[in-house]
């Protein structure tokens, strides 16, 4: 491979290498709450805004995608104070992220799971505005996912709520 090539084929195996593991977390969390959605979630009242079950799936593939990128965005460029900061607060969040399923569907501690929603989107919020500065693209791709957040928010506050 010439210099060129490499150059070229680093970035992308980079990002290939986050998205997959975005998309592996994402579906590992999947497979540990399974039982619980197949089972006790079914049995909830749920907000006459929840849309139905397959739906979550498409989703949160689409995020999880977007939210690799927006990750490898910050992770590729060069080190700095803020890069760092930005990547530890990221990656801290992606792990509250993953931790919302088993909490919610295996654990079935809602009020937590609400409040741990609300941090989610504070730092999303956080992360989209100090993003703004850094990497605008990186910054946008957060706006569907606070949306989607507030809408998992509403929906995980009228469980809460409502059972």
């Amino acid at each position: 491979m010439n210099t060129h090539t490499t150059k070229t084929v680093a970035p992308v195996l980079s990002f290939l290498v986050i998205a997959i593991l975005f998309q592996a977390m994402g579906g590992l969390m999947g497979w540990i709450t399974a039982s619980g959605i197949d089972g006790w979630y079914q049995g909830l009242v749920k907000s006459p805004l929840n849309p139905p079950d397959y739906l979550f799936g498409v989703v949160w593939t689409a995020l999880y995608f977007l939210l690799s990128l927006a990750f490898w965005l910050v992770w590729k460029r060069p080190e700095s104070r803020t890069r760092k900061l930005l990547i530890a607060v990221f990656g801290t969040h992606m792990v509250l992220n993953w931790l919302w399923s088993p909490l919610f569907f295996t654990a079935h501690q809602l009020a937590a799971a609400f409040v741990l929603i609300v941090m989610l989107i504070v730092t999303a919020a956080w992360l989209c505005w100090k993003l703004w500065t850094y990497d605008k693209l990186a910054s946008a791709i957060f706006i569907p996912y606070m949306a989607w957040l507030c809408f998992a928010g509403h929906l995980s506050f009228y469980i809460w709520q409502n059972n």
